[in-house]
This record gives structure tokens, sequence and C-alpha cells, in this order.
């Protein structure tokens, strides 16, 4: 059997004989080149629908969405199928949802009717056919369950050094990633560190979960890393850094989808005879850059561990298919965590049987060794004359052995129109120009993760295949909503509110709550008492302060209090002005710490405080409050208020350095998933300004570094003009200088009567009339084009000033100063 792509085009673009093409011809991998609208995305849906049709297992990376159609296919073709998936921007111009897919279904039945496909063949390709949507990080779909551990691939043992130490670094890669380091193999102490921890794991053929490799990295089961002892090559406090952050990065409630769901099992996916074929695509249009870059990384790297304890065979038994490669598989020097596994499949996978398909709009976004590395390709219109060089350099090359010209392949691109494809096979003599076929797919676009999530519900469209799979999982359940905030109370004054007469006004709320409560008739201690047994603590006495030792310790007046910002940091919520003075304890940090700009500069450091109120009873469990704890410094004293107040216990880990660095340690680990900070910034420049800097005042003190730069842009235009102008008007005068010579040469030859020499010289004269037109025309360019380039630098300073904005930088945890605590007493009353 062979794939239909679709027909031939002859010189008149009718349609001609059907285009088949080989499986086994995949095996020496594809490359799908084309812009936006020219049909790249039905070429290669309806590949993969043959593929799937032929039983052949799919693996499909998705970054942009339109994959998920394949899920869209339905053998009646009914009308309200198509409406219930009609793109919701599609329902204007007075057409309702209804009438639309009527439109739809009756174009899809055309369509299909005219490539001979009725509903039978539908019927028995979608029962065929067991589609799943993987969402990695997410839960809309099935979710991956890809960094919950990492065990040794199959026949670890039995690798070449070599591909073993591939297959860990493309681990390492990934994981580094995900917090944003460097992972250079050679030059990274993190990756090597890394990586001889999953080596030595995986040698003994041991299984690393993540909790386990942080706690190895803080204490690794060796004493050397090459022929340097470990602290010296990588220091204990260096380490505990990295560990710190990969556990923040696995604390973060954001990451918890990273580790649950579906084992990762290649294996499983790409397993032939369980009455279906497996297509799965694996959606990640709504990761993040370095999220993207960390899964497809361990995805390939495992389809390559996979492919080596595979058997040889030259008949294609898998095929992986990337729907948009850009920035995945750049030129030299570029070198993002996928460039390798993507090179080594290319080079490689042949021999396993295993197709790697790829498709682009850029060619000059990829790397050349792909490109030399590929066997067929599918040329599309393309944007760019560049674009069409660089095709044309490498069918060229790869059609060595066919009689087409590159003037004729240039022609045969350049009249591409949508939908059609000129068809490069390495194991074909000719080219072919061809147009695709109408897919089954219903092409609606890409999917969101909530239409992701109505399909997962019922499962995909595999309904088909439910005696030969497990039903799918239900969606997740809606949350029940937040309860509504309680209303937070004033704090009132004395002089104003009922308590002169003895009136209660508020009643007490839930445990734990402070509550606007005035005295009736009881002591003002009993009251204060009451209020910390609410909290779950012991009754306070006057005389007995707890006293820390190596902890500075302060006051806060109550007038910071009047501070919204400050009562909500502490969690204090009201305060009775009758009551007996209460301290409650709590513990401010403080730490200098470095921003990192999104170009990787250093910014300037800022103090960050954050206050823990109230104290847990452990250190493990302290949280520091998100907003900036803005005391200032006349709030906090050195004496209490009163020195007959009540003092609330204090938790005996406050006493215990050990368990006061714990909470520095998780403040770090705070610090690095939550703080930000906005800076003014000049994005064209790559220039930061400082933070708390305003807007206005990074462009006041941008603007004479601008005006400077654009003067002396301006001056060095105007003298390459200068220089470049004397070249043209010395070769002009030269030749206006031949053409007065040819002048004079002409009437002397006339007067002699020399037919010939006439001749001779009037050719000579109306050839340097041309060079001569052709000069002066070239000068005028040039002139104009460094008067464009003059006026581009005089308006570049307003550009960029117009470019300026606020952004978010992170900071950087790797470089916080260790951070200072403070015990502050807190009144309560």
């Amino acid at each position: 059997m062979a794939f239909f792509l679709g027909h031939r085009v002859d010189g008149g673009g009718g349609d001609d004989d059907r285009v088949q093409y080989k499986p086994k011809h995949l095996t020496t991998h594809g490359l799908v080149f084309g812009m936006t609208g020219s049909g790249k995305t039905g070429l290669c849906i309806g590949l993969l629908e043959e593929a799937a049709r032929e039983g052949i297992p799919i693996i499909a990376i998705d970054p942009k969405g339109d994959l998920t159609n394949l899920a869209l296919c339905w053998p009646d073709l009914a009308p309200s199928r198509f409406a219930a998936w009609i793109d919701p921007s599609q329902v204007e111009g007075g057409k309702t949802r209804d009438e639309l897919g009527e439109a739809a279904a009756a174009t899809w039945r055309k369509g299909l009717a005219k490539e001979g496909l009725d509903e039978d063949e539908l019927g028995a390709y979608r029962v065929g056919n067991q589609v799943t949507i993987y969402t990695p990080g997410s839960t809309a779909g099935v979710p991956v369950s890809l960094l919950d551990r990492f065990a040794p691939p199959d026949g670890f043992a039995q690798m070449t050094a070599e591909d073993r130490s591939e297959l860990v670094e493309g681990v390492v890669s990934a994981v580094l990633g995900l917090v944003h380091i460097d992972a250079d193999p050679l030059q990274s102490r993190e990756a090597i560190l890394l990586s001889n921890l999953l080596g030595f794991a995986w040698d003994r053929g041991e299984t690393l979960d993540l909790p386990r490799l942080i706690r190895l990295i803080a204490d690794p089961p060796f004493d050397k890393l090459g022929v340097f002892e470990l602290d010296e090559f990588f220091p204990a406090k260096k380490r505990k850094e990295l560990a710190m952050q990969l556990n923040a990065l696995v604390a973060s409630p954001a990451f918890a989808p990273w580790l649950t769901g579906e084992p990762l099992d290649v294996e499983k996916l790409l397993r032939k005879g369980d009455g279906f074929t497996r297509t799965s695509i694996f959606y990640v249009a709504h990761l993040d850059d370095g999220e993207r870059m960390a899964f497809v990384s361990l995805l390939l790297d495992r389809v390559i561990a996979w492919m080596r304890a595979q058997g040889g065979t030259g008949d294609l038994r898998a095929l992986v298919y990337m729907d948009e490669v850009f920035g995945y598989l750049p030129p030299h020097p570029l070198n993002p965590p996928t460039k390798r596994p993507l090179l080594t499949l290319l080079k490689q996978a042949r021999a396993f049987g295993l197709g790697v398909l790829l498709a682009t709009q850029n060619p000059v976004d990829i790397d050349y060794k792909a490109i030399t590395n590929a066997g067929t390709w599918f040329v599309g219109k393309l944007q760019t004359e560049q674009d069409k060089e660089r095709i044309l350099d490498g069918l060229m090359g790869a059609s060595a052995g066919a009689t087409a010209t590159r003037a004729e392949v240039s022609r045969r691109i350049s009249g591409l129109e949508g939908r059609q494809f000129l068809l490069q096979n390495a194991n074909a003599d000719a080219l072919e120009t061809f147009s695709t076929r109408f897919v089954r797919s219903y092409l609606r676009g890409p999917l969101t993760r909530q239409e992701i999530g109505t399909l997962r519900g019922v499962g995909f469209y595999n309904l088909g295949a439910a005696k030969t799979q497990a039903p799918a999982a239900s969606p997740p359940a809606a949350s029940a909503p937040a309860p509504a905030p309680r209303p937070v109370p004033e704090i009132v004054d004395a002089r104003l509110s009922d308590t002169a007469s003895g009136t209660e006004t508020h009643t007490p709320g839930a445990s734990g709550e402070y509550v606007e409560i005035h005295p009736t008739g009881r002591d003002a201690d009993d009251y204060a008492v009451e209020m910390l047994r609410r909290r779950g603590s012991a009754p306070a006495s006057p005389s007995g302060r707890p006293t820390v030792l190596g902890v500075d310790e302060r006051f806060l007046a109550s007038a910071a209090l009047r501070d919204e910002t400050v009562r909500d940091a502490l969690a204090v919520t009201a305060i009775d002005p009758l009551a007996r003075l209460v301290y409650r304890p709590a513990l401010l940090v403080e730490a200098v710490v470095s921003l990192r700009a999104p170009n990787g500069d250093q910014l300037p450091s800022i103090l960050v405080r954050r206050v823990a109120s109230p104290l847990a009873e452990s250190p493990g469990r302290t949280t520091w409050s998100g907003p900036e704890a803005s005391f200032r410094a006349e709030h906090l004293r050195t004496a209490p208020e009163h020195a007959d107040a009540l003092y609330a216990p204090l938790p005996g880990w406050v006493g215990s350095p050990a368990d006061r660095e714990r909470a520095r340690e998780r403040f770090v680990a705070t610090l690095a998933s939550t703080a930000r900070a906005t800076v003014p910034a000049c994005p064209p420049l790559s220039r930061y300004g400082e933070p708390g800097e305003t807007l206005d005042h990074f462009r006041a003190r941008l603007a004479p570094l601008l005006s400077e730069a654009s003067a002396r842009a301006v001056d060095k235009i105007g003298g390459q003009r200068a220089v470049e102008a004397a070249i043209w008007d010395k070769q002009v005068a030269e030749m206006k200088e031949l053409l007065t010579m040819d002048k004079r040469e002409l009437a002397f030859v006339k007067e002699q009567g020399d037919a010939q020499a006439v001749e001779r010289v009037t050719r000579r004269a109306q050839f340097r009339i041309e060079k001569y037109k052709e000069l002066v025309k070239k000068r005028e360019e040039f002139l104009a084009l460094h008067d464009r380039r003059s006026a581009d630098a005089e308006f570049a300073a307003m550009d960029h000033m117009a470019a300026c904005e606020l952004v978010t930088v992170a900071l950087d945890a790797r470089h916080v100063e260790k951070p200072t605590l403070t015990l502050v007493w807190v009144p309560n009353r």
C-alpha cells in the first residue's frame, strides 16, 4: 500500500493522476516547507491520516494546536457535529452556527466524495485509529507524568558509553532548563553534577525521583568529580542553592501537573497489534519556551532510547512528526536542548525503521545538517527569495541525478499556488508538483485547552475502539466556589465608638480571627486572654516575655497598624483601644537580592522585606507574606510601649539557630517562585533602569545617550557617504572623459571616410553611453540609500524612546545575601 497525498498538477493547473508515496521512503525522513496559507497543515494532516490508516503508530508534537484537528473526524458527516466545533469567530454575518455547520458538512461530503472516500472508509479509519491528546503540565487533555521519576531506559547497561552519556545529558539539560540554568555538558558544573548523579544511579539500575535527586545534590554519593574533590569543584553551599532552586520548582502548585498523569511510555505509544493504531498528539502550545524545550527534549530522548532497543528494518515502523520546528533545530551556533536529539534521530533512525517528518515556514531557520539528512522534501509557497534560494541550494544537491535545472526548479516553486507542493523524493528520479487531497479531519484550526477538555470528556473520538481501550478519565470536577471573604472591621477610636457606654458593637467571629470587641463588665485582661485562647495559645503573663539569644528584637508601634497593608501582612484585623496591650510574635526577614534582566544582564540589587505572622508551629511551615512589609524605621522600637503588656507564647523553634536557618531557606525558596520587580526598559537597546525608577525619569536619563548615539551614527553614515560618493564621482568623471574622447575620435574617422572605423567607434561609444547612464543611476540610488540611512539614524532615538516600557523582571534567587531575621513583637489589644 501507499500514502495517497493528492493529484499531479499539469502545466495548465488541472488535476492529473494520483500521487502515491511509499511509506518506507519516509525512513529517510522528510521536510515540509511552506508559508502561512500554503496548505502545509492540510498536507501533513493528510499524510498522518494515511500513516494511521496503514497501521503506523505516530508521535506528533504540536507547538501550535493545529494537530488536535485529527480528533475531529466523523463517519456520518452530520452537520450537528461540525456545528459543535465551528470557530466562534466565524459565527458572524447573520449566519447561525447550525447554518455554518450545514455548509461545512456539505463541503466535507463533497470534497471526500471527489477523493473516493465514503462513510464506510471513514468508519473503518476511525475505528482503527486511536487519537489521544496529551497535555503536559495541564489536566485539559491526558496529563503526562514526565518528571516524577527518572528510570534507566531499557537496555541502558548494554548501550555504548556515548549513547548512555547522550541520554543522561538530555534529561539533565531538560531539568536544568526548567530553572533556566545553562546545561553545557562541558562547562556547567550544575550539568556535570546532575549527569554524574543520574549516571551513577542508572549504572546500578536504580530509578531516581525528583525528591531523591534533590537530596543527592546536597549530599552526593561520591567524593570526587574528575580529579578534584567534590567540595572544591562544587562547594556544598552552592550545591544547596541548586537543590533549593529545584525544590522551589517541585513545591510550586503550578508544577504539580508535571508530576501526575500517565507515565511517558514510548514502548506503549508505538506498540502495534492492539487492534488499532495509536496517534499520540503532544499539545505544548500552552507551555512557555523553557517548558516546551524541556518537555520536547525529554520526549525525544525517550524516543531515542526506545529506538535503540529495536531491531533493524527497512520498513516504516513508526513516525515522529513535529508541526513547527522553528527554534528547536536552529543553525549553528545556536544549540537548544532539542537540537541534539533531533539531529540524532535524523542521522540514526533510518536503520530502525523510525521516520521523522518536520515542518517549518522558514528554511533558513533550520540547521543545514538537518536539511542534508532528509530524503523527501515537500516545498509549498515560500515567503521570501532568501527562503527559495535556501531551498534551491538543498534541492539541487539532493537531486543531483535529476534532469531539472536550477532555473526550472525555481520557476516551478515560484508558480506554486495554495495547497500545491513540489515533491522531491531521493528514491525517485523526477520532481513532481501536486495538489493535496481533501483530508478526513475537520480543519477547524487550533483548539484551546478548554476545547481539548471537552474532547477528553468523550474519549476524544475513539468510541469505536472502546473495547480495546480503557474509558477516558472524566474531566476534573469544577472546584467549589470560594466563600466570600468576611468583612474586615475598621480600627475604631474610643472617642467615637459605643464603648463609652459599655455596648458590644460586634460579635466574635470564627476561631483564629481578631474581631472588634469592647469590654462589657469584664476586666480587659480577661478579654486579652480570651482572644489568645481563641487562637489556640495559652494565656500570656505580663512577667514572662520570652528571650531569644542571637536574634535582633524590636517592638512595633501601634501607629504602624493604621496602614492597611501592614495589618494585612501581620494578619491583624482589628484593635480594641480599651483592652490591655498584648504583644504577639512575628518574624521580619530582610535580604539584598540581585535582579536579572531578560537578556541576562545583572541589574542593581534591591532590599526585599517579608514578614511571617502568625508564626507557624515549625520552621518548615513558615509562610512569608507576599506583599512588601512596609514598616518605617521609626515604627520598629527597642522597647515596648507599656511595661505591663502581656506577651503571647513564642514557638520553641525560634530559639534554635538550625531552625531559624530552615526558615531563611524557606524564605529564599519563596523568593525564587514568587518575587518579581518592575523596572523601566528599552527593549530595542536591551537597556534597563533601576528598581523603583519611573518611566519618565528613565527616558530623561536615556535621552542624552540616545542623542549622542544618533549623532555618532549620522556622522559615521555621512563619512561613509562622502568617501563612497567620491569613488562614484570619480568613476562617472572617468566615463565622461572616455565619451569625450570617443566624440573626438568619431569626428576624426568621419573626416577620413573610414566606414569600418566609424562603425567600431560608434558601437564603443554607444556601450559607454549605456555604462555612463548606469553609473549615474547607481550613484543616485547610492546617495538616496545613504540619505535614508541618515534619516533613520536621526529618528532612531525617537523610536527607541517610544519603545520604552515597564517590564517585570525576576529576582535572581541564586544571588541572595544571607537574610537577616528580626523578632518583631506586634501589638494587639
